[in-house]
């Protein structure tokens, strides 16, 4: 059977890439980190005082932002197009649309889940490509349609290959999170080739 991308293509892909734009990647990613501490640090040092929850507002929309802003520079880089660190901070409606189709798949996913694990798991495979096909300029409903699209047929190769960069992000998580600065940038990267794929078979059945 055909699947239309390669699990291992698309690690060494990821991997390749990384390497080539490691310096703009680790920047992105300790930017994110350290928003991710000072919000820790906020929680743990004014609690739920006003300043405290204020602090948290600003700290988590921020995080908001970032995560968009890693995703753009990572389907930018995947396309072979010129990324910097000013794509960290997308335009406010891009982050909207990115925020309510995320959210909005992660509902379809938790009514999944609640029924029983498989349906979760297909859901989740489903929208897996939401926020990729936000980033493209799809708006809300058609993010969750395109993405249906793509992963049509491919679910289960799809399940392997999430299996394993969630493996991956693990290991990296365990070597004292410094691992995180490569398999995060590697295993996203990957995920936007494998999209980018997905994205060729639809354009060559449509044509």
């Amino acid at each position: 059977m055909h699947h239309h991308f390669s699990i291992d293509e698309s690690l060494r892909f990821g991997w390749q890439k990384t390497k080539a734009h490691s310096r703009l990647l680790f920047q992105v990613l300790l930017t994110f980190f350290a928003v991710q501490v000072s919000s820790a640090v906020v929680s743990r040092v004014l609690g739920h005082t006003l300043l405290g929850i204020a602090a948290t507002i600003v700290l988590t929309i921020c995080s908001i932002f970032l995560g968009v802003g890693l995703t753009v520079i990572v389907l930018k880089l995947a396309r072979g197009e010129r990324a910097s660190y000013s794509d960290l901070m997308p335009k406010g409606e891009l982050v909207w649309r990115f925020f309510i189709a995320g959210l909005l798949s992660g509902i379809f996913m938790a009514i999944g889940l609640v029924l029983l694990i498989i349906p979760g798991v297909y859901l989740m495979l489903r929208y897996s490509m939401v926020r990729f096909a936000v980033i493209d300029g799809a708006s809300i409903t058609e993010s969750l349609r395109k993405s249906a699209e793509l992963t049509q047929g491919v679910k289960w190769h799809l399940l392997g290959f999430v299996l394993i960069i969630i493996a991956l992000n693990i290991i990296g998580a365990l070597l004292l999170l410094v691992g995180l600065l490569v398999t995060i940038p590697v295993t996203m990267l990957a995920y936007a080739h494998v999209y980018q794929k997905l994205l060729g078979r639809t354009h060559h059945a449509g044509a």
